[in-house]
């Protein structure tokens, strides 16, 4: 069985890592790009390593911040619509790449556009529930600890 942290061990900027879940959510790093860089055979070789993806248990999509897909070069490849708290919103699609090492797991597919960075927050991409349906998910609030594992 592979076992993922997603959650903190230790605090920053005065912070336990109780209350840094509660204020940032669920945290993998992530490696994000276009293009698969790698050899035949070989781990995905990714543009961007270390991007922060929230795991978010209420998104039913994937999604990417839209000023993150632009610099990284992702080509718009879909227009659709989202909905959310705030209701339905136009948004872009794009086909992109993200690699889950600890999963070595390649996601090849659809991430619909948002205003992560507009909206001042820290993760560059959201991982919803179409990844969390081959995962057990568990959550410790009291600790910080939040473990996502395979079979």
């Amino acid at each position: 069985m592979r076992t993922v942290h997603a959650g903190f061990n230790t605090g920053k900027n005065g912070l336990t890592p109780p209350e840094l879940l509660a204020q940032l959510g669920p945290t993998l790093r992530v490696d994000v790009g276009a293009k698969n860089r790698a050899r035949n055979g070989g781990a995905p070789d990714l543009q961007f390593k270390g991007v922060k993806a929230l795991v978010d248990t209420g998104a039913g999509v994937h999604a990417i911040d839209d000023t993150f897909a632009a610099e990284i070069g992702l080509q718009r490849s879909d227009e659709g619509t989202l909905s959310g708290a705030m209701g339905d919103a136009p948004v872009n699609i794009y086909t992109a790449r993200v690699y889950i090492p600890g999963f070595e797991l390649l996601l090849f597919e659809r991430f619909y556009g948002v205003k992560l960075h507009e909206g001042n927050q820290w993760h560059r991409v959201v991982l919803g529930r179409p990844l969390l349906r081959n995962y057990v998910l568990s959550y410790d609030g009291r600790t910080g600890q939040v473990l996502l594992q395979d079979e």
